[in-house]
């Protein structure tokens, strides 16, 4: 069986160079490297936002070019970095503005539409801020508002681009909690491009290293926590420290020559 989403020998123009990577289903892949390494532009060409790059992306074996655009928007959501412009509609409205790609153009939103939308918000613990305006809440609760349009979009891959950015540390562990229960309940994939080692240490299943457009390492958590491993991707010293008491090792700046 092919997998869920299989990447092979991705390129776009100096940014991203032969990048190959699979993901299965309920899978969480982390993508980490420095600013400039091209995760983000890796997103984008997943979600076709860029389309002259050469390589092959298959989902369950098919080609997302030889998938229409509105049906590839019903299998892959895209929640990208920061803010940005926040519309002036209440959260209900924005969590059903996920239900586009399975609508008509001009069709107008199905009492299934809504129910999806309603398990949405339940999902992400904003159902009490359903009546409210989007521009009213704090950022914490816009993201996760953002978080409930993309489980409403009812995709099969989740690609998020610094999903935490912004955000302190007790909002950081709230999203990053709510993304392991969206995975949990609905199964879909979930590609993370982060800056939090630690979080990719605790929770994913596989990292992602790029630098300079390339990938270093694709592969369980564990191997790429070494400190040369961890020096060659992000060129500074960085410590695997084992903490007593606790599962999992945390990844610590290191000494400076």
């Amino acid at each position: 069986m092919a997998p869920l989403l299989e990447v092979r020998g991705l390129s776009f123009q100096s940014i991203l160079r032969g990048v190959s990577f699979c993901v299965e289903k309920g899978e969480y892949l982390a993508v980490v490297g420095q600013n400039g390494a091209g995760k983000s532009t890796l997103l984008r060409c997943l979600d076709r936002i860029l389309s002259n790059w050469t390589g092959e992306v298959l989902l369950s074996g098919v080609s997302i070019r030889a998938i229409p655009r509105k049906g590839l928007a019903r299998r892959i959501a895209y929640l990208r970095q920061g803010a940005g412009l926040v519309p002036d509609i209440t959260v209900r409205h924005f969590v059903l503005t996920g239900r586009y790609p399975h609508r008509g153009f001009f069709a107008p939103i199905s009492r299934r539409d809504e129910m999806i939308a309603e398990n949405a918000l339940r999902l992400t613990e904003t159902l009490p801020l359903a009546d409210r305006k989007l521009a009213a809440l704090s950022g914490g609760e816009q993201q996760r508002v953002r978080l409930a349009a993309a489980v409403a979009q009812e995709a099969e891959v989740l690609l998020l681009d610094e999903p935490t950015v912004y955000l302190d540390y007790r909002r950081r562990d709230e999203t990053n909690a709510l993304l392991d229960k969206i995975r949990r309940e609905t199964g879909a994939a979930l590609l993370e491009v982060t800056h939090d080692l630690n979080r990719t240490l605790a929770s994913a299943d596989a990292i992602l290293a790029l630098k300079g457009g390339e990938a270093l390492y694709c592969g369980k958590p564990a191997g790429m926590m070494t400190g040369e491993m961890l020096r060659n991707v992000f060129e500074t010293e960085l410590d695997v420290v084992t903490i007593p008491g606790r599962a999992k090792p945390l990844v610590m700046p290191g000494s400076v020559s």
